[in-house]
């Protein structure tokens, strides 16, 4: 009988592990090796209160083609009435201020809008014939438009201001430090078929009850069929895959296999991959692990002792002057909104390098730095009050993440390498199934969600039973 280990207890190796169960492995012969003390990966879902809140993943992306959306709809876990990203400053109840507290008007807002939309647009048509980054091509395209006198209701350094703020909500939803590291064309890739977006009604985490058949939500995901053989606080310091079987070696236990599904993120790869297997890995998926775009990405939450706000404000996205920029991380601070589900808490957001340098700082100057950045971009529409809490994702410094998730870079072009390549198979000197790779990082076209973890998994598990049916374990399943 085949002996599998799937190293990563998120969604991609609890999704192969289920779907290898539902096609008929045993699951005895199913070792999980998970770092953290939790399942769920960078799905982490934490109580808070009535409700809770997300510190990793949030939305399902669309209906059409995502594996997630039906699964999620059918038990009844989504909500129906949300169609736009919230939480992000994108919704249409979001204000745009100057950190000093000078308000960008809602007509110049609206016009900003549309330059964005009409940029989107074009976008599409032109950039297969792009042959630079993506920001390049937004920063070209705006800047025609402002020659041709499309922002009338504001001068060009406002205009230019606020495309600064664009480029930090795109690199928030790419992963990556700049948009001039992601490629033009190759961000078409990325596609969703739709723009509806939802969230789960009790946190991202019940898609794990789901995958494994655990509806009702019961512990938190920890009750699932396979929870005997999941093995928490088992980091993964080294696997040799050339010499018969696959030893994997943690601190406390030497583990073998005739495989291994290694569902671990790109970060960590890229931190470590050549310290991790011996041999090195195939120099064709080493130059994927290099070039493929990995970034980081936190989530700052400030809690209140009670609302300051009214329900039709939905929060304030900060607008940065260069002239008073302080090099700092706050610099780069997205903004503020409402939660869903958390009548007290804002959320705020930030990415690249700045992100990693928030990690550094002490919560304490955290909390002081935003609440500051908050009440002087509000300014006298409310009466603001301190926030009594600060709760933050710490992504990047987390050693069994490295960062939050992958994107297409212009990098991944020079080496000629996709997901693809980071998603091959592995086989030893003689010819024999060793390493599969799973993960958003290897799915060609929707990087970066849930739903492609979920698919890499299913269609490692697909490709592990075919390989038994061919060989000599087909005989002992």
């Amino acid at each position: 009988m085949m002996n599998l280990i799937i190293i990563g207890a998120g969604a991609s190796g609890l999704a192969a592990a289920s779907r290898l169960i539902e096609r008929g492995l045993d699951p005895t012969k199913i070792t999980i090796l998970e770092a953290e003390n939790r399942i769920g990966g960078r799905i982490f879902t934490v109580p808070h209160g009535s409700s809770v809140i997300e510190i990793g993943a949030q939305w399902v992306h669309g209906k059409e083609g995502n594996v997630v959306y039906p699964l999620a709809a059918a038990a009844g876990e989504t909500w129906n009435d949300i169609f736009t990203l919230e939480s992000t400053g994108h919704a249409n109840d979001v204000n745009m201020a100057y950190t000093d507290g000078r308000k960008i008007s809602q007509a110049q807002l609206k016009e900003f809008k549309k330059i964005l939309e009409s940029i989107y647009d074009d976008s599409k048509r032109e950039l297969p014939q792009w042959k630079k980054s993506l920001g390049e091509y937004y920063e070209n395209k705006y800047g025609e438009l402002l020659d041709q006198g499309f922002l009338s209701s504001m001068d060009r350094m406002t205009a230019m201001d606020l495309l600064d703020w664009a480029q930090r909500a795109q690199n928030i939803e790419d992963g990556a430090d700049d948009w001039k590291e992601t490629y033009g064309v190759e961000s078409l890739n990325y596609f969703v078929e739709e723009d509806y977006t939802t969230v789960w009604k009790r946190g991202y985490s019940v898609l794990f009850d789901i995958l494994m058949k655990n509806v009702p939500k019961t512990s938190n995901g920890l009750k699932l069929s396979l929870s005997d053989r999941i093995k928490l606080n088992s980091p993964v310091n080294l696997i040799r895959w050339n010499s018969g079987q696959v030893q994997v070696v943690c601190s406390h236990q030497t583990y073998y296999a005739d495989m291994v599904l290694v569902t671990c993120s790109l970060g960590v790869l890229k931190d470590r991959a050549d310290k991790l297997f011996t041999p090195l890995l195939p120099e064709k998926k080493r130059r994927a692990i290099e070039a493929l775009g990995y970034g980081t990405v936190n989530k700052i939450f400030l809690e209140f002792s009670k609302p300051w706000w009214t329900s039709e404000w939905g929060g304030v996205n900060f607008i940065t002057d260069p002239a008073k920029a302080t090099g700092e991380w706050e610099d780069r601070v997205l903004g503020f909104s409402t939660v869903r589900g958390q009548p007290n808490i804002l959320i705020g957001w930030i990415t690249g390098s700045a992100a990693r340098q928030f990690e550094t700082r002490s919560e304490a100057e955290v909390l002081l730095k935003c609440s500051a950045l908050l009440r002087r971009a509000v300014g006298a529409d409310f009466a603001y009050e301190e926030p009594t809490r600060m709760i933050r994702s710490l992504w990047q410094s987390n050693p069994y993440f490295c960062g939050s998730y992958s994107f297409r870079s212009k990098k991944s072009i020079e080496f000629d390498v996709c997901p693809s390549d980071l998603a091959e198979p592995v086989a030893d000197s003689n010819g024999s199934l060793r390493l599969l790779f799973a993960g958003e990082a290897t799915h060609d076209h929707r990087y970066s969600t849930v739903h492609a973890a979920v698919e890499t998994g299913w269609r490692e598990a697909d490709r592990i039973m075919e390989f038994v049916k061919e060989t000599k374990f087909s005989a002992k399943l």
